[in-house]
C-alpha cells in the first residue's frame, strides 16, 4: 500500500478537528507524508457536521478528497452521507451504542460496529469517544505504529489544559486499542498494510505556510480582523511576530487592518494583511491608495462562499473578479494563486519580493480548502531564499528628492520618514514627479503609464505556469489555485485508461502572462476550464484577453460551487465525457467524409 485515506466525521463538539490534528500530527511526526482537508460547521455547537480527512503516504500525495479507505463516523447522519465513497473493501466505524442497526450497507465494504460510548465511559470520560475511536485506528494500521507518538501528541494538544484530560484522552485512546485488539474479529485487508517512512519534514497549513514565509521575508508587521478562513494567519503571527521584534495588531475592522498596514509600510516596515470576501471589500478602496501612493503592501485572501457573509466555513474561487478588477480606476497591482501549501509559502515570497521591488499592493488568493488544510512540505533551506527590499534613494544635501520620479522602468527609489534629505509627503490625490497633488491631464496621463510600467516590468520575474501532464495531449485543462491536486491526480487517473490529458495553473493570476496559455492551447482540441465558482470566472479572463486561441479550440467551463472541494473522480469523469466526446465527432465526420 502506498498511501491510506482515513475520513473522520461527526457533529460539533464531538472532537473530529482535534482528533483529526492528533492523528495527522502523529502521523507526519513518524516520518510519512500527510496531506489533510477539513470541514467545519460556521457554528459553534449544534448539528453542524465536521469531517477531517487525512491521506497517509510515501510520496507527497495530491490531494486528500476523494474516495476513503477507512471511514470513522461518530453521528449516525455522517454514515449514509459518507459511505458510497468508501473504497471496495475500504473500512467503516459507527458507534454501535448511538446506532443499534444500520439502515443501509455495502457488499463490498468492511463494517465494524464498536461501542464507542461504552469505551469511552470505562474511563469516565463520554467526551472521548474520538480518542476511543482513535485507539481503533491505531490497532486497524498497527504495522505503522502510531501508538507512542499519537500519545506524545495528545500531551502537546492539551498541554495548555489540566492533566487530567490529558491523560483521560491517553487511557480513551489505549481502551479503543485494547478492545480492537481483543474483541474486535478482523475481516479486513489492512491488518499487515504498510507505508514507508521517508524521515523528517515540516507539516502545516496554508495558513501557517502565508505566516512563516511573511517572517521570512522579513514581514515585521501585521494588522488585520479576525474573519473565518483567514484568522488562523494573525493568530499564528501573533504568537512569532513578538519573537523576531515585530507587531500583530488586531483592528477594530477590515478598513482599519488594511490602513494600519500601509502606514507600517509608508514607515519602511514590510507588512501585511489577511481576510476573506467580506473584508476584502471593505479593503478596496485602500487597496487604490497603495496603488496611487505606491506603497509596497501585501493581503491574503482566503476564499469562502460569498457574496455577504455566504457560507463562512466553505470554499469557493469566486473573488478572482474582485482581486483583480474591484478597486476603482486603473490600478495596478498583482495578483497570485498559490496551488498547495507548500505553493503557500513560496508565493508569500514572491509577493514580498514583489510587493517591495515594484510598490504595488500583492494579493495571495488562497481558499477554505487550502488555508486550513495540513500537508507535509518538505523541509525549507531559509539561506537559499531571495529576499527582495525596497530600493532606497541615493540622498545627498542639495539633491532634489522627487519621490515619483518618471523612470525607465516605473519604479522610483523610496525612502522613510526620518530619512534625512528624503522628506515626501503621500497622498491618494493625482501628483506630479515631485509629489505635489495636480489634477493636470498631461500629468494624469504620465503617471498611469508610469504606475503600469511597473508591471511590464515585473513581467519577467513572475513564476512560469506550472504544466502537468502529456505535452501532446489534445485535451488540456487551464485552471488556478487549490484545484491543482485534484486536478492531477484526475490526469493521472485518465492516463491509466489511455486517455492523455495535460493541465496549465498559471500562478500570477494578475497581469495575466498570456503567452503561457497561447503556447500551451496550440496543440489542443479543446480546453476545460476549471474552478470553483458560477460564473466561470477564470475562463471569462481567458476568453476575453487570450484572443489569441484558435477558433477550432474549443473552451469548456467545469465549475463547482457547493461550497465543497473537487474530487479526482468527479474531474475525470469529466474528462472521459470530454474525450468520448471528441471521439463522437471524430467518428461522425468520418463517416460524413465516407459517404461523400
Amino acid at each position: 500500500m502506498k498511501d491510506i485515506k482515513i475520513k473522520i466525521t461527526g457533529t460539533s463538539g464531538q472532537g473530529i478537528i482535534s482528533s483529526g490534528d492528533i492523528l495527522s500530527y502523529a502521523t507526519a511526526r513518524k516520518g510519512y507524508y500527510v496531506t489533510t482537508y477539513r470541514a467545519f460547521p460556521s457554528e459553534i455547537r449544534g448539528d453542524g457536521k465536521c469531517y477531517y480527512t487525512l491521506r497517509i503516504s510515501e510520496h507527497q500525495a495530491l490531494t486528500a478528497t476523494g474516495e476513503t479507505d477507512i471511514l470513522v463516523c461518530l453521528d449516525e447522519d455522517t454514515i449514509y452521507e459518507c459511505m458510497n465513497a468508501v473504497k471496495p473493501e475500504g473500512i467503516v466505524i459507527y458507534d454501535s451504542n448511538l446506532v443499534k442497526e444500520l439502515k443501509q450497507t455495502r457488499e463490498d465494504i468492511v463494517i465494524y460496529g464498536i461501542p464507542l460510548a461504552d469505551i469511552a465511559n470505562e474511563v469516565n470520560s463520554a467526551r472521548s469517544r474520538n480518542m476511543a475511536a482513535l485507539g481503533i485506528v491505531v490497532e486497524l494500521l498497527k504495522n505503522l505504529h502510531l501508538e507512542e507518538q499519537i500519545l506524545n501528541d495528545i500531551e502537546l494538544r492539551y498541554k495548555l489544559k489540566s492533566k487530567d484530560i490529558i491523560e483521560v484522552n491517553k487511557k480513551a485512546l489505549n481502551a479503543g486499542k485494547k478492545y480492537a485488539q481483543e474483541q474486535l474479529t478482523r475481516k479486513d485487508k489492512y491488518e499487515k498494510a504498510q507505508i514507508k517512512s521517508t524521515g523528517a519534514k515540516l507539516i502545516m497549513s496554508g495558513n501557517e505556510a502565508i505566516g512563516l514565509a511573511a517572517l521570512a521575508a522579513g514581514c515585521r508587521f501585521f494588522s488585520g480582523y479576525p474573519i473565518t478562513p483567514a484568522t488562523e494567519i494573525m493568530e499564528w503571527l501573533a504568537k512569532e511576530l513578538p519573537k523576531l521584534g515585530g507587531k500583530m495588531i488586531q483592528c477594530e475592522d477590515e478598513i482599519a487592518a488594511i490602513n494600519y498596514a500601509l502606514g507600517a509600510s509608508y514607515g519602511g516596515v514590510k507588512s501585511m494583511t489577511a481576510t476573506s470576501g467580506p473584508g476584502f471589500s471593505l479593503m478596496q478602496e485602500a487597496i487604490g491608495l497603495a496603488s496611487m501612493a505606491e506603497i509596497p503592501v501585501v493581503i491574503a485572501d482566503v476564499q469562502r462562499c460569498g457574496p455577504s457573509t455566504g457560507v463562512p466555513t466553505k470554499t469557493e474561487q469566486s473573488d478572482l473578479f474582485a482581486a483583480m478588477y474591484g478597486t476603482h480606476g486603473d490600478c495596478p497591482k498583482i495578483v497570485l494563486a498559490p496551488m498547495n501549501v507548500s505553493d503557500c509559502f513560496y508565493q508569500t515570497i514572491n509577493a514580498f519580493n514583489f510587493a517591495e521591488q515594484y510598490q504595488v499592493p500583492v494579493i495571495i488568493l488562497s481558499d477554505a480548502s487550502l488555508g486550513p488544510r495540513r500537508e507535509c512540505v518538505d523541509l525549507i533551506d531559509f539561506d537559499k531564499l531571495k529576499i527582495v527590499n525596497r530600493k532606497k534613494p541615493d540622498l545627498k544635501e542639495g539633491k532634489e528628492y522627487n519621490r515619483y520620479e518618471d523612470t525607465p522602468s516605473g519604479i522610483s527609489p523610496i525612502s522613510s520618514p526620518g530619512d534625512k534629505y528624503g522628506e515626501h509627503v503621500i497622498t491618494g490625490l493625482e501628483h506630479t514627479e515631485e509629489n505635489a497633488p495636480t489634477p493636470a491631464p498631461n500629468v494624469h496621463r504620465q503617471m498611469t503609464e508610469k504606475r503600469f510600467r511597473k508591471l511590464e516590468t515585473a513581467a519577467g520575474e513572475f513564476s512560469k505556469a506550472k504544466t502537468y501532464g502529456d505535452d501532446n495531449a489534445s485535451i488540456g485543462i487551464i485552471s488556478w489555485g487549490s484545484t491543482s491536486g485534484a486536478v492531477f491526480e484526475a490526469i493521472d487517473k485518465a492516463k491509466e485508461a489511455n486517455i492523455n490529458v495535460q493541465a496549465l495553473y498559471p500562478r500570477t493570476l494578475y497581469p495575466l502572462p498570456t503567452d503561457w496559455i497561447k503556447s500551451f492551447v496550440k496543440n489542443k482540441e479543446v480546453i476545460i476550464v476549471i474552478e470553483a465558482n458560477y460564473n466561470a470566472q477564470f475562463k471569462s479572463t481567458i476568453v476575453e484577453r487570450c484572443t489569441h486561441i484558435n477558433k477550432g479550440t474549443e473552451v469548456l467551463e467545469f465549475l463547482k460551487y457547493d461550497g465543497t472541494p473537487f474530487t479526482p473522480e468527479e474531474i475525470y469523469e469529466e474528462i472521459k465525457k470530454v474525450y468520448d466526446l471528441q471521439n463522437s465527432k471524430r467518428d461522425l465526420a468520418t463517416n460524413k467524409h465516407t459517404h461523400f
